[in-house]
């Protein structure tokens, strides 16, 4: 009984084994491109800063806004996307990168290796300070705690 289990078990093994083969020779050919990885898990970053930005100033080649009550500026330096000051890459090795506004949403577009590609990162809208009031009651401040 045990003999009979061991031969069939080999059987199996052994006509499974080309199409293993085959299917490991065909996965190996397959061309996997990490640029545009990075660029997805990067683009979730910048999405995340661009969602608490405010007073966004969106132009063809740049994007200047507030955040963190500081002026930023996302723009295209040495074929990258970065947001400066300081060096915070997003996009690496673009031919052409460029932002638009469509339907209220800021697009980065951008071309690398003769392919395109269009990303939302934005709200047009944004926040502005001046929409905001200030909504501090002076007459609380004035209150005596007893302990």
């Amino acid at each position: 009984m045990n003999l009979t289990r061991l031969i069939l078990a080999l059987l199996i093994t052994l006509t499974i084994l080309p199409l293993c083969s085959e299917t490991f020779n065909l996965v190996s050919n397959i061309n996997f491109d990490y640029n545009e990885v990075n660029d997805e898990l990067a683009l979730v970053d910048l999405r995340r800063i661009m969602l608490l930005a405010y007073d966004l100033d969106v132009r063809y080649d740049e994007i200047n806004f507030i955040y963190q009550d500081k002026d930023y500026s996302l723009a295209m330096n040495n074929n990258n996307l970065v947001l400066s000051p300081g060096y915070q890459l997003f996009i690496a090795d673009v031919d052409e990168l460029y932002f638009e506004i469509r339907n209220n949403c800021v697009y980065v577009i951008y071309q690398r290796k003769n392919k395109n590609y269009e990303k939302v990162i934005s709200s047009a809208a944004g926040f502005y300070l001046d929409e905001f009031f200030d909504c501090h009651d002076d007459s609380d401040d004035d209150i005596d705690v007893q302990v």
